[in-house]
């Protein structure tokens, strides 16, 4: 019975993966502002077979737990409090069929109220794909069974409007057990102004004897306040003192290349600690 379970499942992660690859979305972030209310994607059909396509909004944004613990937040009917783009982003089709090695272009009109407040607004996208049914197969008896399997793709289109300005803070850093006995450097992350930050964050590590010991650098969204972990392996951080640094750098483009928002500065937390 567990052999079968887990063919199974290697058999959904192939068809998955192959639907993934036979349908391609471009680009993943859709940027419009107040001088272009227009914008568009291009979905792609790279099999021989031909796929229903159905575009939809979802708001979403990353959170955190106080530990570090990341998962996407969804929501259908965001509140009026969110910068959400839901009730004012069309989509021009919204439902249609691809042929073997077809494109279509999938225009976006974003009509936003006329008493906005200036800042950056987004939602995001979900293309769903689907292979076209044969409706005439079926079995000898006239009864079919099959199986539909559907890829939701995520992206995202944002809407700017006016002095939209951005930057992160670094309040508090603190030095956790978990319950592996293991050390984790939790830094608390504060977005300000009205707009998410986009750039990365670089860690490095040092001994008492300033050595680096751990590096690490990845690319960041912070839509709203979160918390950022990173674990410290025991082979690597025996007893002692410590000082990490953070830096957070600016850098939006790498996600929006036509994004209108100016640079900031770096930003940087300097922590110092002891494993006992």
């Amino acid at each position: 019975m567990k052999k079968n379970k887990i063919l199974i499942l290697v058999i959904f992660i192939l068809i998955f993966s192959q639907l993934k690859a036979q349908v391609i979305i471009s680009p993943y972030v859709v940027y419009t502002d107040e001088q272009n209310k227009f914008g568009s994607l291009i979905v792609q059909n790279e099999s021989y077979d031909s796929y229903e396509i159905t575009i939809s909004f979802i708001f979403g944004y990353p959170v955190s737990d106080s530990l570090g613990n990341r998962t996407m937040e969804y929501l259908r009917e965001p509140n009026d409090s969110l910068p959400s783009i839901n009730n004012w982003v069309k989509a021009f089709p919204k439902k249609f069929v691809l042929k073997p090695k077809e494109r279509q272009t999938v225009r976006l009109l974003i009509k936003p109220p006329k008493d906005l407040a200036d800042g950056t607004y987004w939602t995001r996208i979900i293309t769903s794909s689907a292979p076209v049914v044969n409706e005439n197969d079926s079995t000898n008896s006239g009864v079919s069974a099959k199986l539909r399997f559907v890829l939701n793709q995520v992206t995202t289109v944002v809407f700017r409007k006016g002095n939209a300005k951005t930057q992160l803070a670094i309040p508090s850093v603190k030095l956790h057990t978990d319950s592996t006995k293991n050390y984790q450097l939790l830094f608390s992350l504060k977005r300000e102004g009205n707009s998410p930050y986009f750039g990365y964050l670089n860690l490095k590590v040092y001994n008492s004897d300033d050595k680096l010991i751990k590096e690490e650098s990845d690319y960041t969204s912070i839509y709203f306040n979160m918390v950022r972990n990173y674990s410290l392996s025991k082979d690597s951080f025996p007893p002692g003192k410590y000082k990490a640094v953070l830096e957070a750098v600016f850098n939006e483009k790498e996600d929006m290349p036509k994004s209108r928002m100016k640079s900031v500065p770096n930003v940087q937390k300097t922590f110092e600690f002891e494993i006992p």
